[in-house]
């Protein structure tokens, strides 16, 4: 187990209360579980897809600054200290 800083933007910050947090998890889908468990089904049901598990479409995590799409996704291994950040979708004009 890793211990990790996973923080938190606008809406996700908005449902969770707080800017980051320090958790424990193997890898991104474990931490994921674990933020469901922490913050309930409000965060479950703004952020995971109900079907899969998975992020919704356009919501974004990044494990050190880099999309976890460009590493291995879900199954992402997490180090001690590892920065994951995670991010609603983006609009705007």
């Amino acid at each position: 187990m890793a211990q990790v800083l996973v923080k938190f933007f606008a809406t996700v910050r908005e449902i969770t209360g707080v800017k980051s947090v320090e958790l424990e998890a193997e890898n991104i889908k474990e931490l994921l579980q674990l933020l469901v468990q922490t913050y309930g089904s409000k965060f479950k049901d703004t952020v995971l897809n109900n079907d899969t598990g998975e992020l919704k479409q356009f919501f974004s995590c990044m494990v050190n600054g880099k999309r976890i799409e460009l590493l291995s996704g879900y199954e992402t291994i997490l180090k001690d200290n590892d920065a994951v950040a995670l991010f609603p979708p983006v609009g705007g004009g």
